[in-house]
This record gives C-alpha cells, structure tokens and sequence, in this order.
C-alpha cells in the first residue's frame, strides 16, 4: 500500500499532460480523506487505507479519460460558494459571475426584486442572487428534472430555498408566469454552434450536457427565445441580462426590437469580450399590454426530485 505522498508523486506522473496535475492530485486525496490541504500537507506520510487507495484510483482513471475534475469532486466554487455539480449540469464558468454582477449592480440592494432564472442548470445564478440579496426572491426554470434537484440542492445548502421556486420548463414554450411579474430575467442559455460545438475541447464536449451548450447552426435559437419570454414576463423598465458567445454581442443586440427594448448594451467579461445583453423593457400604452397566459408558478417539488421544476 502507499503513502499519500507516494500516490500524490504517481498521479503527478499519470496525469502529465492534463490542467495543473499537482492541484488535481492534492484535490482528489482531500476529497476522498475528508481533509482540508493543510493537514494533508502535514500528514503526507500516512499510509493509505485499502479502500483509500481504491477510490482515489478509480476518480484518477476518470481523469484520465477526460471528466472534468469538478464533476470528480461533486463541486465547483462561484461567487464564492460551493455548488454541487454533476453531469446533469453545466459546469459554472468565471464568466458568468460579470452577468451577475451586472445584475447585482442593476438594483438598490434595499429593493425588493422579484427575478427569474432562465435555464438554471445547478442553479447558481439563482442561488447566489438570492444569497446575495436577502429582500430578493424568484423563480428558476430549467427542461431538465435532474439539473432542477441539483439547484435545489444548492439552495438549500444555502439558505434560499424558501425564496426560490424550482420549475420544469422550456423556453421555446409558454412559460407558467403572469405577463409582466418580473423586475429582472437573468439567462446563460446554450449559446454554442454546431460547427463550434464539434471543436470543443474533448473534456467539455463528451461530458457536459450538449442540451446545455449547443443551440443550432447560429447558436442563437434559445437566446431568441428567451428575448421572447423576456418580452412577455418582464415588467415595464425591467432588467434582462443574457449571457452568450464572444462573437455574438452584435447578433444579441439584433434581437431587442426597438418598440420594446431600450438600453440596448453588450456587457464584457474581465478579459474585454463581449460576454451578455443587458436590456431595459420599454414601457407601454395600458391598451398594448399582454394578457396573462399562465398560472403563477407555485414553490412546489416536482415528482422525482427534491426540487420544483428549461
């Protein structure tokens, strides 16, 4: 059997080549062990158990196949906190976190805002919206049941689950929301092209829900469709934010007619790329408004799962 700095020196080796292998290691031993890095650090020299060694071998080989180290570890941190992950959900990017600051920054922190979450995956622009605003509260749809109890999960972990309600929904459909119940819609919906979906990266493309990434030959099908729903739900001067591709900012733009939006922007991300639409529903004559076309969504579990159900 082998120490743990002896199986730390192995999978070094094993792992030659993939992102920053040292870290994946050190990763892996905590998460199997229970141990923060300190302590793994300072007892390195400790034997592996039997049934230690056999885990961590088994995650190593996942590695080595490509997955994602952070559906290895069930987790990846955004915004701060940890949220769970697995391959029913995409896994959060650093990008993501602008469109939330966006949004943060689009509202007086003492306001009561009532928000929502377009194709939520884990759940953690949701999540963190309502942990970062105690007087905010919303909604979150997603098309998959799985994803749904993962985001729920989450905000349970982090105390939001009251403010939050998890639903089942597709936005190429008429979402379950009264027209004009909304003061900001927040969106990272599957922006990818064919042609660039067939050149992601391995670790990516053969691991993370296509449903998540991929969005038709222009990679704007969805974006199109929350612009729709957007459109309908969102209140007169209410905020919608929607992340998309570097190259698509122009595109997104398009989208927002001018009898119905103003404040047509292209947020950038910390590297100076376009990364999300940031748009202002224009208000409207009482006579021009919609009618409700569904029920109001109800904080419900869906069957199945331990949340509520794009």
């Amino acid at each position: 059997m082998m120490t743990r700095r002896e199986w730390k020196r192995q999978t070094l080796g094993l792992l030659a080549g993939t992102e920053a292998p040292a870290w994946a290691a050190e990763l892996l031993l905590c998460h199997v062990l229970g141990l923060e890095r300190p302590a793994l650090i300072a007892h390195d020299s400790e034997v592996l158990r039997e049934d230690e060694e056999a885990r961590l071998n088994g995650l190593r080989e996942r590695r080595l196949r490509g997955e994602p180290l952070a559906y290895l570890l069930g987790h990846r941190e955004f915004y701060g906190r940890s949220m769970e992950v697995n391959r029913s959900t995409l896994i959060p990017r650093p990008e993501t976190e602008d469109l939330v600051n966006a949004a943060l920054d689009a509202f007086d922190a003492a306001s009561a805002v009532r928000f929502l979450d377009i194709g939520t995956g884990s759940g953690c622009i949701a999540v963190t919206l309502a942990a970062e605003r105690p007087l905010w509260s919303g909604a979150a749809v997603d098309i998959s049941e799985e994803a749904l109890a993962v985001a729920w999960r989450n905000a349970r972990r982090w105390a939001v689950a009251e403010r939050l309600a998890f639903l089942k929904g597709d936005v190429t459909e008429v979402l379950p929301f009264e027209a004009e119940s909304f003061d900001l819609i927040v969106s990272n919906p599957p922006y990818v092209t064919e042609d660039e979906y067939a050149r992601l990266a391995p670790e990516v493309r053969d691991f993370e829900p296509r449903t998540a990434l991929a969005a038709g030959p222009s990679g704007l099908t969805l974006a199109s469709a929350v612009v729709g729903a957007a459109r309908r739900l969102l209140k007169p001067g209410g905020r919608l934010f929607m992340e998309h591709g570097w190259l698509q900012g122009g595109a997104c733009r398009s989208l927002c007619e001018a009898q119905d939006w103003e404040d047509v922007r292209t947020g950038r991300d910390l590297a100076g790329r376009d990364r999300f639409l940031s748009t202002v529903r224009k208000s409207r004559p009482e006579t021009q408004r919609p009618r409700s076309r569904g029920p109001e969504a109800e904080n419900r579990q869906p069957a199945g799962a331990r949340a509520e159900g794009v």
